[in-house]
């Protein structure tokens, strides 16, 4: 029993001493993304509630952000900005108090209001992360992350648009985020740190953008319900996409820090 205990203790400390800075800059970048697509789920299930996708991807989303914060609240590398952690913490059990709500348009604008106070305090703390790392390649690494989020900040906007929640921030807010994921993936495309993988990845990317401008510029004509797949499934896919070249560049930074 005493051995049992201790390869467990072992195996939890190897696991802590092998999350890496790339690793928690990554995270805390998935972090941001997950405070918009809780958000976009929470709408999504107000104007579709017999989809059982929403209601899986609000629930994954909410496991997956309380799995994130435990592991960031474990690395030692990031002790000097805990304070910030912290304030994460505090705007993030108001956001979960909401979630726990029924799903109506009342509530639904206080979580899109709320998203957006718990968005800016996950971003101060991947800045500080990324300062901390003191290396081109932590630059990169928020900047891809922050790539995820704008594909679900721009799902969001367009659900509370959609359901005529908060609909002069939302409408402004997706052109704003359409422009801002436009500028930023540029901005990577041409860093000289790009590996041939990585260059192939953020091309898919932009076509998998100018594919869902098509449905916010109306150029598709289908129904209400078909233009939420379309636009939840590209949003979807430009998230995956730059979910692994935010790896990518995590990697180059880890790499980096052996030499």
């Amino acid at each position: 029993m005493k051995l049992t205990a201790v390869f467990f203790l072992l195996l939890l400390s190897l696991d802590i001493s092998a999350f890496t800075m790339g690793d928690a800059i990554n995270i805390a970048g998935r972090q941001r993304m997950l405070s918009q697509r809780i958000t976009q789920a929470y709408i999504l299930r107000g104007i579709q509630p017999s989809a059982e996708r929403h209601e899986k991807v609000f629930s994954r989303s909410l496991q997956e952000f309380r799995r994130n914060h435990e592991k960031l609240n474990t690395f030692q590398g990031a002790a000097k900005i805990k304070g910030q952690l912290m304030k994460v913490q505090k705007e993030w059990e108001k956001f979960e108090q909401i979630t726990l709500q029924p799903v109506s348009k009342e509530s639904a604008t206080r979580l899109f209001e709320q998203s957006n106070t718990l968005l800016s305090d996950t971003h101060a703390y991947v800045v500080k992360l990324q300062l901390l790392a003191q290396h081109n390649s932590a630059e990169l690494i928020n900047i891809a992350g922050r790539q995820r989020m704008l594909s679900q900040r721009i799902a969001k906007n367009y659900a509370a648009k959609l359901w005529e929640i908060s609909q002069d921030n939302a409408s402004s807010g997706l052109q704003q985020d359409l422009a801002e994921y436009t500028n930023r993936l540029n901005q990577l495309l041409d860093s000289p740190l790009n590996t041939p993988e990585i260059t192939y990845n953020l091309r898919k990317a932009r076509d998998h953008l100018n594919y869902a401008s098509r449905g916010f510029e109306g150029e598709m004509k289908i129904s209400e319900k078909r233009q939420i797949q379309v636009i939840t499934g590209t949003t979807d896919l430009m998230l995956r996409n730059m979910d692994v070249v935010t790896e990518q560049y995590a990697k180059l930074l880890d790499s980096s820090a052996l030499l």
